[in-house]
């Protein structure tokens, strides 16, 4: 089936305090992604993020960012927590283009705990009915909530800093006395953090069933490491590679390549493989089957390290010095898909790709990605990213969020590389981007994923990630709305290659 989609994370749309919210400008977009004849929005991971908002680097890997939260629609709600008049001091960004994360941060979290003392103090029986709603929520959801809600708010509060590995012994080694001495000492900043990924939870249901409406797919996005100060590894210290004090030996990234020269060191801990598989992969499963609830198809982050991963000493400066170590192959997609069987996953196989990684893709049934900014090698005419070179059985980009737009790629080039350019797509470059996002919709992959800086026709500096720098990233927001007319332009291109969705019902 041919599907075209756009790729945005909600921290880009506009919204109070400095981020995007999943309330209204949320649905906006999905209006605009109906309008424009798209069936797929694609995110980046929902997690909850530092104040540099790197969602590939998240303390749990199954609570969501409440940075998120649309405190509007709290306005609106039956419930009535909050008034317009409690968010008419919301801070004013002096860079409206750019996300500030701390800022939402501590506007909306300030809100969320003042929106829960008025349920907890009140006796409405509207408000009771919230609160069964809320009790219902954290025992469906104890396995990850308690521990993750506990880690939170010790990194607020513990004296030592964030780092779990920096508390006091018993807190440190999760001693049981040590964590019912916190739990009993914090209940009430534990609680609100729980009410905040409840909210969450309740605002991400009502946009899903929206999107469900209008007949398009959210595509979430599950990082294969998570970070080493996260409630995963501090609940879970067996299931990966640490020694007695919680410290990794060894710590993960890739070798040196296309966006690097060093590599890229990525700093997080190595699953201890062996344990995961003896517990059937329990972990992972439940870590997907979260990713289901909140998505309809979910994008496998670094598909490579799931045959071998990148193994580097703790003490190394750069990922040049490493080795290759076998992953888990193909029995952990086995255990997968038997535990998930309507799980749709696209495996991000970008980077090195060996046969080994292309022989696991195909054998768990994957489609993987085809990025059109590195399809044009003068020198390898038959890279697989190339136009002419791909299969129906992928996902084709211009450029990913780690990429540059369209433009900013371009104009990057040298001449005789633009000319190549012109000439393989038999286009003038007037209005590259388009014209890209025009070989992107008519190439033979199933599915055709655009960005919304590349509808925009926007350059550099609205890139979103570059990989290996550490700062500066991920902050692009839409400052205006998508003019009406990109909608029928781009609805136009969808339908002239085939990706409408009346073009794929039964009466077709």
């Amino acid at each position: 089936m041919r599907r075209s989609g756009i790729l945005l994370h909600p921290t880009s749309l506009l919204g109070r305090a400095g981020i995007g919210s999943i309330g209204k400008p949320a649905r906006d977009f999905l209006q605009f992604l109906s309008d424009a004849g798209q069936q797929v929005w694609q995110m980046l991971p929902l997690v909850p993020t530092d104040d540099g908002g790197c969602p590939y680097n998240s303390t749990s890997a199954l609570a969501a960012n409440t940075r998120l939260i649309d405190l509007d629609d709290l306005c609106d709600d039956p419930y009535r927590l909050l008034s317009l008049e409690d968010l008419k001091y919301a801070p004013i960004p002096d860079h409206p283009e750019r996300a500030e994360f701390k800022m939402a941060g501590d506007y909306k979290n300030e809100l969320i705990q003042t929106a829960f003392a008025r349920l907890v103090d009140s006796t409405d029986p509207i408000h009771r009915k919230l609160w069964q709603q809320f009790e219902s929520f954290c025992e469906e959801n104890a396995d990850w909530l308690d521990d993750f809600a506990l880690f939170d708010t010790l990194q607020a509060k513990q004296p030592e800093g964030p780092v779990w590995t920096t508390w006091p012994k018993g807190l440190r080694d999760r001693d049981p006395d040590a964590l019912e001495a916190a739990r009993d000492r914090f209940d009430d900043e534990i609680e609100w953090r729980k009410f905040a990924q409840f909210l969450f939870h309740r605002q991400w249901a009502a946009l899903k069933a929206r999107a469900t409406e209008l007949g398009i797919k959210i595509m979430g996005d599950v990082p294969i490491f998570v970070s080493h100060n996260s409630v995963d590894v501090w609940a879970h210290r067996d299931l990966f590679e640490l020694d007695e004090k919680g410290f990794p030996g060894f710590v993960s990234g890739v070798p040196p390549d296309y966006f690097s020269p060093e590599g890229q060191l990525w700093g997080n801990p190595l699953y201890a493989w062996p344990r995961h598989a003896k517990t059937g992969y329990a972990w992972w499963i439940s870590r997907l089957r979260a990713m289901n609830k909140l998505a309809d198809i979910v994008r496998l982050d670094h598909f490579r390290g799931f045959e071998a991963f990148w193994r580097v000493a703790s003490t190394e400066k750069t990922a040049i010095n490493g080795e290759w170590v076998k992953g888990p192959g193909i029995e952990f997609f086995r255990a997968v898909k038997k535990a998930l069987p309507n799980l749709e996953i696209i495996a991000e196989d970008l980077g090195i790709v060996t046969p080994a990684v292309e022989k696991l893709r195909k054998d768990a049934d994957f489609p993987g990605m085809r990025v059109l900014e590195f399809g044009f090698p003068i020198d390898e005419p038959n890279d697989h990213h190339a136009l002419h070179m791909h299969t129906p059985d992928s996902v084709v980009y211009c450029g990913t969020h780690d990429n540059d737009t369209i433009c900013g790629w371009y104009d990057s080039l040298d001449e005789g590389m633009r000319d190549h350019v012109r000439r393989y797509l038999s286009i003038d470059g007037r209005d590259i981007a388009w014209q890209l996002m025009r070989a992107a919709e008519s190439s033979v992959a199933d599915l055709c994923i655009l960005t919304v800086q590349d509808i925009f026709c926007y350059g550099t500096w609205a890139r979103m990630n570059v990989p290996g720098v550490a700062k500066g990233n991920w902050t692009w927001r839409m400052v205006n709305t998508i003019p009406g007319w990109n909608a029928d332009r781009l609805r136009e291109l969808t339908a002239l290659y085939g990706r409408l969705p009346v073009y794929n019902s039964p009466k077709a």
